[in-house]
């Protein structure tokens, strides 16, 4: 069973990666951005009735989200390469522990 998932999802991999010759974002991070621009859409269309300005951001974000794990193209980290001037940048993030 686990084979066959793995074959079934390796298969998925190659075609987002096939479809995607000059995106900028990993296909980690488009997985990412498409499991959580669900869930935010989720939350936006529930809350739009009782909050429509909060809904309507969240609808907005999710929304991004999802159309950048779809064509695997980000605009931030696009720009963010432009004004360094380097073509792969990679975000890292610190964490610091206080005893």
């Amino acid at each position: 069973m686990s084979n066959i998932l793995n074959l079934a999802l390796g298969k998925v991999k190659d075609k987002l990666d096939a479809g995607c010759e000059d995106g900028n974002v990993g296909s980690s991070e488009r997985v990412l951005s498409v499991i959580a621009g669900g869930f935010i859409l989720g939350i936006g269309v529930r809350n739009i009735f009782k909050s429509p300005l909060t809904g309507f951001s969240t609808l907005t974000l999710g929304g991004a989200l999802v159309w950048r794990g779809v064509t695997g193209k980000c605009v931030v980290k696009e720009a963010v390469a432009k004004a360094t001037g380097e073509k792969d940048v990679t975000v890292i993030e610190h964490r610091y522990f206080v005893k």
